[in-house]
């Protein structure tokens, strides 16, 4: 998936860390949450649930739709409306329901429960340590970025050339790359939420945290539960 943009602005009160992060935590829970509900709707459509495990077309359009959003999100949140920010994460947290429903026809709710549990502490234990550390992780940045990219090359390859060895492979960098971009994040976004006390722009950077947050989160579920089948 497309990553969101958080880069620095300018510089206002180190106190408002707490409060800008709470905020990013809560506009991200309120995603999943809006994601579950819409997968468990969906899930109760078994025609639908099928038709958009089935639809290639379906399939690709939700995913087109989903990288426009992120692609907005990330390169207009500077002049966007906070309110229309929201919006957009609501849609793209809803669209993410409905793909994720399919899980329901190769897993069982059971199995998709304890994963959600084990992402959902990773994720809490990782963004703890991201946010007491003293370390800046900045400088993990563009390694971490050169990382993603490479794994999704070789994410898109294998579906070519599938091996199961290789695609295990994968799997397990992938998860690692996550729980390190998850700290990246909350450690880059602690570093904005000092800067933009009194931004205009503050409620949209909101959003785009809690996208980048997300979108970690997501992938990180994902990637543990895949590895669970093996």
């Amino acid at each position: 998936m497309a990553r969101a943009n958080t880069k620095t602005v300018q510089e206002a009160s180190p106190a408002a860390v707490s409060r800008f992060m709470a905020q990013v935590y809560l506009v991200m829970g309120l995603g999943l949450v809006v994601t579950a509900l819409v997968a468990g709707w969906v899930t109760g459509n078994m025609n639908l649930m099928i038709r958009v495990a089935t639809n290639p077309w379906l399939a690709w359009g939700l995913f087109i739709v989903q990288i426009i959003i992120v692609v907005a999100l990330s390169g207009a949140v500077m002049r966007m409306n906070a309110g229309v920010a929201f919006l957009l994460f609501v849609l793209y947290a809803a669209l993410t329901g409905v793909t994720l429903s399919t899980l329901f026809l190769v897993y069982t709710q059971e199995e998709i429960a304890s994963v959600f549990w084990l992402a959902a502490g990773t994720f809490v234990l990782t963004s703890l340590f991201a946010l007491i550390t003293k370390r800046d992780l900045t400088g993990a940045g563009n390694f971490l970025f050169m990382l993603l990219i490479g794994w999704m090359f070789a994410w898109i390859i294998s579906w070519f050339w599938p091996s199961s060895n290789f695609n295990w492979a994968l799997n397990f960098i992938g998860i690692a790359l996550f729980v390190g971009l998850t700290a990246y994040d909350t450690n880059r976004l602690k570093q904005i939420g000092a800067q933009v006390e009194t931004h205009p722009a503050r409620g949209g950077l909101v959003v785009v945290g809690a996208l980048a947050l997300y979108l970690d989160f997501i992938n990180l579920f994902l990637l543990l539960l895949r590895a669970s089948r093996r």
